[in-house]
Parts: C-alpha cells; structure tokens; sequence
C-alpha cells in the first residue's frame, strides 16, 4: 500500500474513533436529565398532609393523625359533651397517714345517663384553718409529670386522678390539718366539696415552685 493509502486509511479508522468517543460523552448527560426526575419530593409513608381531611392540628397545636381520643361519638354524629358537675360522683381513695409523703385517688365517676369527657386535670383545693395569714383554701399545684389527655366516660365509668400530699405528723407544729377538699371538673365552675379526714396533717407550700403535694392529670377509663 501507498503512503496515500496508507493515510486514508489511518484517517478513516480515526474518524470511527472520534465519532465513537462523542457517543459514549453524550450518554451520561440523558443519564443525568432521568436522575432529577426521579429524584422529585415523593410522599412519605404515614405522613399526613396538611390537606389531608383525617388529619389535623389537635390543641396543642400537634399534627394528629386522624385517631379520635374523645369527643366524638365515633360515627360522626354530635360531639360528646365535657363532664361537669351534673355528671360526675367525686370520691376520695383510702388515705393512709404519712409523715413524708401520701398519695389519694381521686376519682370522677360518670353518675349520667350519657357519655362525658374529661380533660387534662380536676381543680384541687384543700381547705382549713386560717394560719398565717395564708387563708383557709390551698389550692394544688398540677403535676408535670402525667400527660393531659382527654377520656371519654361511659355511664358507670370512671377517671382517676392522683392527689399527692407532702405530709406531717399531725402534732407537728408545721402541720395544717384540712378539713375538706374542693373539686372542680374540668371547664366548670362549679365546686363539689369531700370531707377530709382530720389525721392528715400537711405541709403548706403556697407559691413554691416545686411543693410537695400537687394534683395529677387524669388517666382511665376504669370500670
């Protein structure tokens, strides 16, 4: 062969490859464009969307997720009302004298014909002599460590709460001995009165950040 053929020859297996070598640079890029797509925000399992209509915003500003806990009659009919004082039979657990500490159940008993509910934490009041000028109510401070949830009462059911008291020795000279308990149901107004029995004698903490004796949230139902 020639030198003329020899070159065309070269210039034509050097085309091939130049022509290959765009090819295999162009791919990538199609490649590329695919990705992005696929790539697009994609819903996430058991997330709800702000649009979602079983989903919402509960008091606490929280996403829920559709789940009622109360408040409905689990049919979408009327919603089932707040227990007030109409509804309820307070009563106090056994007490057992201690000279540190002492924990009640209170319990909130659905005395009505119809479901209620009850939310969060019952009002609390102690009340007793007037010493140091401090009056005769002491009311209780609400506990942060049960969470406020919202329970909805059959007729015949209950919820409990539990009052927990820094105590005495009642012949203690810091002892305050009460001799009722005032209750409120959550939202109401009006005011249900237990006697309390005089052996307990309790410290009194009004105003201090972190008293010994305060009120739980309720928990239940129980039967």
């Amino acid at each position: 062969m020639n030198r003329i053929g020899t070159f065309s020859a070269f210039g034509i297996v050097g085309l091939i490859a130049l022509t290959g070598c765009t090819t295999a640079e162009t791919a990538p890029a199609d490649t590329a464009t695919s990705a992005s797509t696929s790539a697009a925000p994609q819903p996430v399992p058991g997330e709800v969307s702000g649009t979602d209509p079983a989903g919402g915003a509960d008091s606490d500003g929280a996403q829920s997720d559709g789940t009622a806990t109360g408040g409905g009659d689990g049919a979408g009919g009327a919603a089932v009302p707040a227990c007030t004082a109409a509804d309820i039979t307070p009563a106090l657990g056994d007490i057992t004298p201690s000279d540190v500490q002492t924990t009640v159940p209170l319990r909130y008993t659905n005395s009505g014909s119809v479901p209620c509910n009850v939310t969060g934490f019952p009002g609390a009041t102690l009340q007793g002599p007037d010493v140091d000028g401090l009056g005769p109510d002491y009311d209780l401070a609400r506990s942060e460590i049960t969470p406020s949830t919202t329970i909805t009462l059959e007729p015949g059911a209950a919820a409990v709460a539990e009052l927990t008291l820094g105590t005495v020795n009642k012949n203690d000279e810091r002892a305050w001995i009460p001799s009722a308990f005032l209750t409120t149901a959550p939202g109401d107004t009006t005011v249900m009165t237990l006697p309390f029995p005089a052996s307990v004698g309790v410290q009194r903490q009004d105003g201090a950040t972190r008293p010994a004796s305060y009120i739980g949230a309720f928990s239940g139902p129980v039967y």
